[in-house]
């Protein structure tokens, strides 16, 4: 992160940040530190910040973190991403099924009032497969 932000700006560009390959290649900057200076790239196009998430499949103990378990841990969504406005693209194995169990475990975690209210997505999938 803090070695593209740089060229980012020199260039102009917007900076896609993603957050697990900042926590496998950590350069001093906080999560924090680094969302916001991603998202400040984003201003100059008047469009949303964009950000990447995923989960090591193994766990952050497990050995090696880069290869991309099949869901989202929902600790793994930074405090500091909650109730901001921005995309995030979910890197996970299991596809839409993993945009779907995060949406759900982020509802409950929010709280029963958060969780009883019906998400945009209602109606549009089917249930989450395997999540027994």
């Amino acid at each position: 992160m803090r070695d593209l932000l740089p060229l980012a700006e020199c260039l102009r560009i917007p900076l896609v940040y993603d957050v697990h390959h900042h926590r496998c290649l950590p350069d001093g900057l906080s999560v924090e530190e680094a969302t916001r200076l991603a998202g400040a790239t984003w201003q100059a196009t008047g469009g949303e910040q964009y950000c990447h998430i995923s989960s090591p499949r193994l766990g952050w103990q497990g050995g090696n973190p880069k290869p991309h378990a099949d869901y989202i841990d929902p600790d793994d969504v930074p405090v500091c991403w909650r109730g901001r406005s921005m995309t995030v693209d979910v890197e996970a194995k299991a596809k839409e099924l993993a945009v779907l169990r995060l949406m759900r475990d982020l509802a409950e975690a929010a709280g029963p009032a958060a969780a009883a209210r019906e998400p945009e997505w209602a109606g549009v999938a089917g249930p989450v497969e395997g999540d027994n």
